[in-house]
């Protein structure tokens, strides 16, 4: 479906609810975010439906207080939701499952499920925001400075300071436009990136001291144990992006971080070159891109978790 059959389908639309996937990242917070503020602007009722909350290092942005815990199932007078950078129904940070009016599945992950009723899903976009962006012009909102700034963190967040392959001429050509509206981009790679509590720093130092190479130097293992993070009195949802260490060293192909959760391990895969990540977290129910991808894995240890990944990953890597 086209991007402006899709806004033809949003203006029908009165009261409408926005979510993403669970353990949101800087392009789902952001991207919905920016869309709360354009469907106010042309007189919708808009909310953000989550299970999960802002990032720390997230809520100097605009209306990051709108993210309520307590509202992540849609209100009875919803008639549509919009599920952004989410590529399938399990991760959706939301309960839908007795929702009876339209979703709207707007991704760029090129594992997506097409679960909703309207799919668009765009996997040369380096960040859901792009789409975003194209999609408040479809519906002829001028773009604010608060809304700019929302969807600039996306832009930065997931292509890595526009360090990753993923990162194309639309990408910086949107990103001048935002920052055409008067962002003070020094603020936010300030607010984003150095502003860290200091238990999240002793915890990276103790998952640096711990970290494992393996499959001949080749994959990273980093592991955050639920005890630590909890003896840290640390948030951890605010941790997936300890995952990146593991990619700065020589020779590494492959960083996996592993997390211990109530519901299981939580497994976040980044690829250097020209493994494929993604394929491997779909053995597990997982997703995402070809260079960062996620899994869970439920009922096993965090030692089983990572052998059953090496095993995977040793595929990749022939």
């Amino acid at each position: 479906m086209e991007l402006n059959k899709i806004a033809d389908i949003i203006k029908e639309k009165e009261n409408i609810g926005i979510t993403y996937h669970v353990s949101p990242d800087g392009d789902s917070i952001g991207s919905s975010l920016a869309l709360l503020q354009c469907l106010r602007k042309i007189g919708k009722k808009a909310y953000i439906l989550s299970r999960d909350s802002v990032p720390d290092n997230m809520s100097f942005l605009p209306y990051s207080n709108e993210i309520n815990l307590d509202l992540f199932i849609p209100l009875d007078n919803m008639d549509c939701v919009i599920v952004l950078d989410c590529g399938n129904w399990e991760r959706i940070s939301a309960d839908l499952k007795d929702f009876k009016g339209d979703i709207i599945n707007i991704d760029h992950h090129i594992s997506n499920d097409k679960y909703g009723k309207y799919n668009y899903i765009d996997c040369n976009a380096a960040a859901t925001a792009e789409i975003v962006y194209d999609l408040i012009e479809c519906l002829e909102v001028k773009c604010t400075e608060d809304m700019a700034k929302c969807m600039y963190v996306s832009l930065v967040t997931d292509t890595g300071s526009f360090r990753h392959s993923n990162t194309t001429e639309k990408t910086h050509f949107i990103a001048g436009k935002l920052i055409g509206l008067g962002l003070n981009t020094s603020k936010i790679h300030s607010n984003l990136f150095d502003n860290k509590p200091f238990e999240k720093l002793k915890l990276i130092g103790e998952v640096l001291t711990n970290m494992e190479l393996l499959i001949n130097n080749k994959v990273a293992v980093l592991e955050i144990k639920k005890d630590t993070v909890e003896r840290l009195n640390l948030n951890l949802q605010d941790t997936s992006d300890v995952v990146s260490f593991g990619l700065q060293i020589k020779g590494v192909e492959v960083a996996v971080l592993l997390k211990e959760t109530d519901e299981g391990i939580k497994g976040s895969l980044r690829s250097k070159n020209e493994v494929d990540v993604r394929k491997v977290c779909e053995v597990f129910g997982g997703g995402g891109h070809i260079k960062a991808s996620g899994l869970k894995i439920k009922d096993k240890s965090i030692e089983k978790a990572k052998e059953l990944i090496l095993e995977e990953l040793k595929k990749e890597l022939i």
